[in-house]
């Protein structure tokens, strides 16, 4: 098995991950190994928050974050997020990006739901693949870095109680890869995609999540997930894209099956209300049977002018009309599907985890969000956190990873190369597996679903770990399994024990909000999976 050795190890090729090299690389010399299986969310970011607005502030845009996360967030998470976007926005223009503008010279701004004011500052409709391009012109000029494309990290190695190395597989060469690594970084996004039907791409996945549980770190708010209420059901060429939820400020509407503007039934707010109340009102909709024909409810943007949809979201437009569809014409059928994940890693402001060697960045990360995300944040997130992330790297001294052989014996163990075809077996697996989540930790849960959707994880769970050894390929989609079966299961563990509902988590058995704030931490300690409560009333009430 190859091993190469680096001073950080870089999980992921998003926007966190490159604004992460870029910030340290322009203050140190060093080795940095990237390794990236996609870009996650990131060609998908179509702005960030910024309270550039002439009646908004730093303050107001830190009480809408504190308010649509129900002051379930980490307050030090959410003031640095809010704190530091004029600088990440200054910054983004002194790398040449050049953001929407209006007639008299302003800056464009979008309102996304949740928000006091508009504060969505964008490039275009393709905000991130924009910034993206202007870090990568940066990063790879420096001699110290390296790239490689298609290659996925799987696991981490533990040594003297820090992370010092991890186990990877190249697509290319179709063969594992050991890596020594003095410090590593995880901003390989959220765990959307172990869901059937997600806005997420493919490259998405649990490993993020679970490499960190398996290192010892401690993870929190699992439980929630934020669907997001507008993804497309059909045609079959955009299932799973999303559709912008600012079109609501702009004159869309949803209409159930019956042709009726079934919002206006939970308030005058209609469909301008938070992400999370949308999502379950549209799944309920669709529970009680006044669904379209593809599973969904009708996005009708006819109402709409037609030069604004052609001129301020030219990519949505495009993307149906590639099917037929013309937005100004025609409403389209969307449905919930998960969308990011609030939970993961648990991190101070300045990115490090609990778990010494390893720090994180991004939506691999949780406490930030608390129990639902406000528009525009995601994108900030990725900036703000990648920089932080940046920012602690730059001022680490790395200590020296594992030895290639202890590397070497150690990804041996955990790869289990065999002859025994279990292709099968593990495709069967992940279809039970995202039924189970399908059906128990969808938008509306119950503890009745989600005791059987534990009992079928934890039973899939087994089941993978009883298979025999098998041919490289097949032994990385295993440990890919493992992995999505790890985050599925303290997705329901978590669910199960916030009793209540609260924001993105919805206990139809407990309607009533919480009284209390706590959270939900999960972490493999001793050889042994525990779920504990950390009471967040005192902290949450932190202004």
């Amino acid at each position: 098995m190859d091993v190469l050795h680096t001073d950080v190890l870089i999980v992921g090729g998003g926007l966190s991950s490159w604004m992460a090299a870029h910030t340290l690389l322009a203050r140190k010399n060093c080795r940095v190994l990237m390794l990236s299986d996609g870009q996650g969310a990131s060609p998908w970011v179509h702005g960030f928050n910024v309270p550039l607005h002439a009646d908004d502030s730093i303050a107001c845009f830190y009480q809408d974050t504190r308010r649509s996360g129900y002051k379930q967030n980490d307050p030090r998470l959410a003031r640095a997020l809010c704190e530091d976007s004029s600088s990440i926005f200054e910054e983004m223009l002194s790398l040449g990006a050049v953001f929407n503008r209006t007639a008299d010279g302003g800056y464009q701004l979008l309102r996304p739901l949740g928000a006091s004011h508009p504060r969505v500052a964008s490039i275009g409709n393709e905000t991130g693949p924009a910034i993206m391009e202007k870090l990568k012109e940066k990063v790879c000029a420096n001699d110290g870095f390296r790239h490689l494309h298609h290659a996925r990290a799987l696991r981490l190695m533990m040594k003297d109680g820090r992370v010092q190395g991890a186990l990877a597989w190249n697509k290319e060469t179709k063969s594992f890869l050991a890596i020594s690594a003095g410090c590593v970084l995880l901003a390989n996004g959220g765990f959307g995609r172990i869901y059937p039907f997600s806005t997420n791409l493919p490259d998405g996945g649990g490993d993020g999540v679970a490499m960190a549980y398996y290192a010892g770190a401690d993870l929190v708010d699992m439980e929630f997930i934020q669907f997001e209420p507008s993804a497309a059901v059909h045609p079959e060429g955009v299932r799973g894209k999303g559709m912008i939820t600012t079109l609501f400020y702009e004159g869309a509407v949803l209409k159930n099956a019956l042709g009726e503007r079934f919002m206006l039934q939970y308030g005058e707010k209609g469909e301008r209300v938070d992400k999370d109340v949308l999502a379950r009102c549209i799944a309920r909709e669709i529970q009680e049977g006044r669904g379209t024909e593809h599973g969904g409810v009708y996005f009708d943007a006819t109402g709409v002018p037609k030069d604004r949809l052609e001129n301020d979201y030219p990519m949505y437009v495009e993307r149906y009309r590639r099917h037929g569809i013309e937005l100004s014409e025609t409403p389209v059928e969307l449905a919930p599907a998960p969308h990011t994940t609030l939970g993961g890693v648990v991190i101070d402001e300045h990115c490090r985890s609990t778990v010494p060697g390893l720090i994180a960045a991004g939506e691999v990360a949780g406490g930030l969000h608390g129990a639902n995300r406000i528009g525009g944040n995601a994108g900030l997130e990725t900036l703000v956190y990648g920089r932080r992330a940046g920012l602690t790297l730059a001022e680490t001294a790395f200590e020296s990873g594992a030895n290639a052989d202890e590397l070497n014996a150690w990804a041996q163990e955990i790869c289990k190369i065999g002859t025994d075809n279990i292709e099968s077996e593990t495709r069967e697996i992940r279809t039970e597996m995202q039924n189970a989540l399908q059906k128990g930790a969808y938008v509306l849960r119950s503890g009745k679903l989600l005791e059987d959707a534990l009992q079928s994880a934890s039973q899939l769970q087994h089941h993978v770990s009883a298979l025999p050894p098998c041919p490289a390929e097949q032994a990385f989609d295993r440990l890919r399994l493992e992995n999505d079966l790890t985050a599925a299961r303290l997705v329901i563990l978590s669910a199960l024990e916030r009793k209540e509902s609260v924001g993105c988590h919805v206990r139809s058995d407990c309607p009533e909000r919480e009284s209390s704030r706590y959270r939900i931490h999960v972490q493999l300690k001793d050889q042994l999976l525990r779920v504990t409560r950390e009471d967040w009333s005192r902290q949450s009430e932190e202004e």
